[in-house]
């Protein structure tokens, strides 16, 4: 759960489309993300907000392929990203001086990608100072029940004034429920 400060965490790699983005985590990072938590990428809109979808710890194919136990001693620099972890994020919308459940524009590769504290995924939720998940229905084959789930329980601790509503949005979901 985070709750500190929008402490950054990696920076965008590549741009697979307007909402999905795949982010190599510094080596340096104490913050290992979850998936269901709150990112956040800044673009010309404003703040995307996203959420870890998921996660990659794989060598990639064409390096492993070349390189046995002993080249990769030999080749120690390559090795160092061998063990990089790599986060793919879903940018659920943008939070400007309003709020919008669509983007337009993608961050740049490069741009640093940050927790976001709890104070920020409040705005992002609270629509006129009421509970919004709208993006639910919205991205709901994409992002698939579990991660919804995930949200929803990162949601509960972030939200406590929604918790009812968030409570039957997860029994439709666990029941594959229409929502």
């Amino acid at each position: 759960m985070n709750e500190g400060s929008n402490q950054i965490f990696g920076e965008i790699i590549r741009i697979d489309n307007v909402n999905t983005y795949l982010v190599k985590v510094q080596s340096e990072s104490s913050f290992e993300p979850g998936v269901g938590e709150f990112a956040g990428v800044n673009s010309c809109d404003g703040l995307v907000v996203c959420v870890i979808k998921g996660v990659q710890r794989s060598v990639p194919e064409e390096l492993a392929t070349l390189l046995s136990f002993e080249q990769e001693l030999k080749y120690l620099p390559y090795n160092t990203d061998f063990k990089s972890s790599y986060y793919i994020v879903f940018g659920l919308g943008v939070l400007s001086d309003d709020i919008k459940y669509r983007i337009r524009t993608a961050p740049q590769i490069r741009s640093p990608v940050k927790r976001l504290n709890k104070e920020t995924i409040r705005k992002f939720h609270l629509k006129d100072d009421k509970p919004n998940i709208s993006y639910f229905n919205q991205y709901r084959e994409t992002l698939g029940d579990d991660l919804l789930l995930a949200i929803s329980d990162e949601l509960m601790y972030m939200l406590p004034e929604a918790s009812r509503m968030l409570l039957i949005v997860k029994k439709y979901l666990e029941g594959s429920g229409k929502l």
